[in-house]
């Protein structure tokens, strides 16, 4: 049994060529070598066909089973991406479509003014923060971050919610008082 192996020489480059090879490497084991992994999202809805007549990689959709040129250099998947946009038999939604969608849904929100002051001067009284926390740019910024369409208010008119919370808090209890049978003894120490 010969095992030799003949030296070759190509242009000064030196290539062992072995004469008693059981398997030799063919044109189809050179190829899935080479081939790239489809990182694509449009494989989801197509599957690959392989070379055409003409050489070319075929792809053909899911839905509606038409044929496409996907593959190589000059054709990509830029006709696939069209294409799934306007087959009306593939269920495809674009995620980043639909965010923009709802950010332009949350953008539409209007916020009450009224209700987001009233919600603002009762965290001002359970947190005991100061009014001119309103003043603060750092927070003015944040609330027009928030919200670019919420009016800002200012120290007097914050007073002014709180003091609209006390007086009402103040009837009710008024309300409640008046409405106890019996008589109440209120005492404190000082």
């Amino acid at each position: 049994m010969d095992n030799s192996v003949s030296m070759e020489v190509d242009g000064g480059n030196a290539t062992q060529n072995p004469k008693n090879m059981e398997r030799s490497e063919t044109t189809e084991d050179i190829k899935k070598k080479k081939t790239k992994a489809t990182t694509s999202d449009v494989w989801r809805y197509f599957t690959k066909l392989g070379p055409g007549d003409d050489g070319i990689d075929r792809a053909q959709c899911d839905g509606c089973k038409q044929k496409f040129k996907a593959g190589g250099k000059q054709y990509g998947t830029s006709t696939l991406k069209r294409h799934l946009d306007r087959c009306v038999k593939i269920d495809f939604e674009d995620i980043g479509q639909t965010l923009i969608e709802m950010q332009n849904k949350m953008g539409a929100l209007k916020i009450d003014n009224h209700v987001s002051r009233e919600i603002f001067a009762a965290f001002v009284i359970d947190c005991d923060v100061p009014f001119s926390i309103v003043d603060n740019q750092k927070f003015r910024n944040w609330v027009k971050y928030i919200s670019p369409t919420l009016g800002l208010i200012t120290r007097n008119t914050l007073k002014e919610d709180v003091l609209k919370i006390y007086l009402r808090e103040k009837d009710k209890l008024k309300s409640t008082l008046l409405a106890i049978p019996n008589r109440v003894c209120l005492t404190s120490d000082l």
